[in-house]
């Protein structure tokens, strides 16, 4: 099977580390053609271009974005529900997800992961 991989860059305004969406991704995610996430690090100055830290995942190349959207929107939101139980606190109130896709000039494509407010 063939796979492409995407680099999932996330903003800080989401309140959830890298660590915390890769671990929210992989806990949620079951079906085999969609790879667990793991984490690059990387050069960089902002949460764009060049990223800090890359959540790098394989998927299967006929798996649709509206699958791959939807998986991160579901980590994120778990994510941030896991931070808050582990605070005590109330959970944050929900935000919509943003997620839009660039491809880079060497061709490979990231997801950048904010809010709309």
């Amino acid at each position: 099977m063939d796979y492409r991989s995407y680099q999932v860059a996330l903003s800080p305004d989401l309140g959830i580390t890298p660590e915390e969406f890769a671990e929210a991704w992989n806990e949620a995610q079951r079906d085999p053609e969609i790879g667990n996430a793991q984490l690059v690090e990387s050069k960089g100055t902002n949460f764009i271009e060049p990223v800090l830290t890359t959540i790098l995942v394989g998927l299967a190349i006929n798996v649709g974005s509206s699958a791959i959207y939807d998986l991160i929107k579901y980590a994120v939101e778990k994510a941030r529900e896991k931070k808050a139980q582990q605070a005590a606190a109330t959970p944050p109130a929900h935000k919509h997800t943003h997620i839009e896709e660039k491809k880079k000039p060497d061709g490979s494509l990231i997801l950048v992961v904010d809010i709309d407010e």
